[in-house]
């Protein structure tokens, strides 16, 4: 910086002149800094203020201290630097250092030490006037540094005027500081407002989980933040929210950070905290590899009803970021989520339940469709076995003349004759018409029988025995497992032979070119089990819903379409 060539006015300054011209500069000075509560710009505008009123020649800056950073930041500054100035300047050993220290103004006429950035290592100023920037409550928020010309001179009684000067600047910067603490807190509160306003409606967790974490590094001014969420019946493992984290290193992290880190201290305490300086403090847990680690932390816990939802955990690249306010802000912001989150989870468990029910709710309509549709079976055999019982009995009066004919005809044909040969065809027919007036007769009503404890196995052994020759004929290899010893069984032995027998003939019929059928008998404590199966053609999947209906058959010409009917309406009867 070149040195203006005019020297200024170097009048004493106990003169009545002189104190105008103090008077003056005090009342310019305490105008400008209450002008605006934008701190940079008041500084500036008072800087200038104070070069303009001293008069060619000087140059000066205005340095604070910065909350968690070192040195002091040079906030405004004229006639300095040529080039962009520094952000900040470390001050030793030079006239600012003892300003601060000492909280009086320092005048150095003809200053020869160390200065407070290289860039001034090579010009040397005559004088500096150096006054500390005190609060209201004795707090030195920083130093105004007047680089004065060959000549000026300040007497010590009136560095009272200078020290007036920097309280008046001191007490601005603590205005403008906390109007911008003020409007930042109201701006907090408006989105916090908002945010919980979007809460209270939202039962989407993830989006719940996402904007709380973005308001949170917001309201704190945190570098990076995470929110844990402990199992639950929606979740049945720990998961963690984190902007840069995928989900792989997500799972690596989780389980340590609720062990041995700050978020496991808050969940088993239940309360929040903020450390000032992670790397002392055993409860953060400093990852390996880390390129950017964290010098200061704060953990709150989200709850409902004494129980920790989870964890809110910041962190910021500055030792001593987090305060007293951080964690009061972090509180009602927790308690707004906790809120939002257990919303969201009491909706996810009443659409759950609701899902259940309607399922439930299907379940039994379907069930009660089947039953109904029993019913309508039901009923529509009682009709079948009504007009059964009627044709049967119709069937039988008429048939037992036609037997009655044939076996008188076949008693007085003589030996010998050709017409024997027609009689035979006649009987065959008429045997197999009173087989299906049976059949009628027992599907419309089975006949009671004799009803006694008896022998599963040997009910089985019994028609096995009487189909066997057919099987062999049949090229059908019968497989039994029978079990002796079993619980006895009380029914009717005729009709269960009946039951087996159809069941085996329907196999023998699945099985026209041979096979194999399993017969097999098991019980438990109370129960016997009967277990049939062939290794024929099996039955179609539309088919399997009809066969129980009475005269349907698959059998083409072959079959009546009672079989089963009749078995089925037996092994109900036996319960």
């Amino acid at each position: 910086m070149s040195q203006r060539s005019r020297p200024p006015d170097t009048t004493p300054l106990g003169t009545a002149s002189q104190y105008r011209k103090d008077l003056a500069l005090f009342r310019t000075v305490v105008s400008v800094v209450n002008s605006s509560p934008e701190l940079d710009q008041v500084l500036k505008l008072t800087l200038r203020t104070v070069l303009r009123a001293m008069g060619p020649g000087f140059s000066g800056m205005i340095l604070l201290h910065e909350q968690q950073h070192p040195g002091l930041a040079v906030v405004a500054q004229q006639g300095i630097w040529e080039k962009d100035a520094p952000r900040r300047v470390f001050v030793r050993n030079c006239p600012c250092t003892q300003a601060m220290e000492t909280r009086m103004p320092i005048f150095e006429p003809s200053y020869q030490g160390s200065t407070c950035h290289t860039d001034l290592a090579d010009e040397r100023w005559q004088g500096r006037l150096v006054t500390p920037l005190k609060t209201r409550h004795g707090y030195v928020a920083g130093a105004l540094c007047l680089f004065c010309p060959a000549g000026f001179e300040v007497e010590t009684t009136a560095l009272s005027l200078w020290e007036d000067i920097g309280t008046q600047i001191g007490r601005a910067i603590e205005d403008a500081r906390i109007h911008e603490q003020l409007q930042q807190a109201q701006e907090l509160l408006q989105t916090l407002y908002d945010v919980s306003d979007h809460l209270a409606t939202s039962l989407d967790l993830e989006w719940v989980l996402s904007r709380v974490l973005e308001l949170s590094i917001a309201a704190t001014q945190a570098r990076q933040g995470s929110i844990f969420l402990l199992p639950s019946e929606d979740t049945p493992t720990p998961r963690i929210l984190r902007r840069d984290l995928t989900g792989v290193e997500a799972d690596e992290i989780i389980s340590q950070v609720l062990t041995d880190g700050l978020a496991g201290w808050v969940v088993r305490n239940k309360e929040g905290i903020f450390i000032a300086d992670t790397s002392q403090d055993p409860r953060w847990l400093i990852l390996p590899q880390d390129p950017n680690p964290a010098r200061s932390a704060l953990g709150v816990p989200l709850m409902a009803n004494r129980r920790v939802l989870g964890v809110i955990t910041l962190d910021h690249g500055d030792f001593g970021h987090f305060e007293a306010q951080h964690m009061g802000w972090m509180r009602a912001i927790a308690y707004q989520a906790s809120l939002a989150i257990e919303k969201a989870r009491l909706h996810n468990e009443v659409s759950h339940l609701a899902e259940v029910l309607a399922e439930r709710v299907e379940e039994r309509t379907r069930e009660l469709k089947e039953t109904q549709a029993q019913l309508i079976q039901a009923e529509k055999l009682a009709a079948l076995g009504e007009l059964a019982a009627g044709v049967a009995h119709e069937i039988n009066n008429p048939l037992h003349i036609l037997q009655a004919y044939v076996e008188h005809m076949s008693s007085r044909l003589p030996p010998d004759t050709p017409f024997a040969d027609y009689l035979d065809p006649m009987r065959n027919a008429l045997d197999s018409i009173a087989r299906l007036a049976g059949q009628l007769r027992d599907f419309s009503r089975p006949a009671g029988g004799e009803w006694k404890a008896l022998d599963i196995t040997r009910t089985l052994e019994n028609v096995l025995r009487l189909v066997n020759k057919e099987m062999m004929h049949r090229q059908i290899n019968v497989r039994t497992q029978l079990a002796h010893r079993l619980p006895t069984v009380t029914g009717d032995n005729r009709q269960l032979e009946q039951v087996f027998l159809n069941i085996i003939l329907n196999a023998r019929d699945a099985m026209p070119g041979g096979g194999q059928l399993t017969v097999e008998t098991y019980g438990g404590e109370d129960t016997v089990h009967i277990r049939l199966a062939d290794s024929g053609i099996g039955i179609e999947e539309d088919d399997l819903q009809r066969i129980f209906e009475p005269y349907f058959t698959t059998k083409e010409d072959r079959g009546t379409g009672l079989g089963l009917a009749i078995c089925q309406r037996i092994v109900t009867q036996h319960g």
